[in-house]
């Protein structure tokens, strides 16, 4: 089986599960598109009933392969059975395989687009439902500054010791939210501003307290107007991180490789409130 090589793949497909991957962007094809679109381009030459394509991979220098899994009758059982081969391509034009795999390549391109634009309408969409704060976009909103400062607390961060200090402050404060206001609404919840933020009101004059040690000043309210300024950022966040097939911790859902599932996934853990 020629699923896997050292060279670099710019396009494998699996019919059998219905999945194409291109440059680490790996999609589950939903069975309309994979009816109406990709196998008129595999069938007959390539997809058929008696033998149907497993993996077609498209290497960077050029090279194909291709596995297969033909009907085949057992001579000693007369049973008939599938069994997988790699099929030779040396009786195939080397523009018959170009055609392939660009006709391919065109309709992942095709289908991506489709799926991203449904993805951030319907991101967007969810997040505007409402003109109201919730604790479901009051928890996104936490998330989001949490993934957003993660860069601070790498070893090589380009900061101080005492600005990553106060960073982990910080941290902490969004973490502690739930379990500090749980009791409160959620238009009275509070923010603490970032180091950044927080050094600017020292220099201005506006505080000479220690960081995060005052309530007025140094927190705020995420009120409508504040959350729409997040809103296209976290949505613009969360379609490149869904469509990369790596969520990380927003929201805390598994890596989904079948794509078709994960909207709906996601859509309910927003509208659910889903967030730890």
């Amino acid at each position: 089986m020629a699923e896997y090589s050292s060279r670099d793949i710019l396009l494998y497909v699996n019919a059998m599960n219905r999945t194409m991957s291109r440059k680490g962007i790996t999609k589950e094809i939903s069975d309309e598109f994979w009816t109406s679109e990709i196998i008129p381009i595999l069938y007959p030459m390539w997809d058929s009933d008696r033998d149907k394509l497993e993996t077609f991979v498209r290497y960077s220098d050029g090279v194909s392969a291709i596995n297969k899994t033909k009907y085949q009758r057992n001579q000693k059982t007369g049973e008939y059975k599938w069994v997988s081969y790699e099929l030779r391509l040396d009786t195939f034009l080397d523009s018959e395989l170009l055609d392939l795999y660009e006709k391919l390549d065109a309709k992942f391109t095709e289908y991506r687009g489709l799926i991203d634009v449904d993805l951030e309408q319907q991101l967007a969409a969810t997040f505007a439902k409402e003109n109201i704060v919730t604790w479901t976009k009051i928890l996104m909103v936490r998330k989001f500054l949490l993934e957003e400062s993660d860069w601070t607390q790498v070893l090589d961060a380009p900061i101080s010791e005492e600005d990553k200090a106060m960073w982990r402050t910080y941290r902490q404060k969004l973490r502690d939210i739930p379990q500090e206001q749980e009791s409160i609404p959620p238009s009275s919840v509070r923010f603490p501003v970032t180091p950044v933020k927080y050094k600017q009101a020292v220099e201005e004059g506006r505080t000479d307290a220690e960081y995060l040690s005052e309530f007025s000043g140094h927190f705020y309210n995420v009120t409508q107007s504040v959350l729409s300024k997040f809103s296209s950022k976290m949505v613009t966040y969360l379609t490149l991180a869904l469509n990369a097939g790596a969520i990380g911790e927003v929201p805390s859902l598994k890596p989904a490789i079948k794509e078709q599932n994960t909207l709906d996934e996601i859509l309910k853990v927003i509208e659910a409130g889903g967030f730890d």
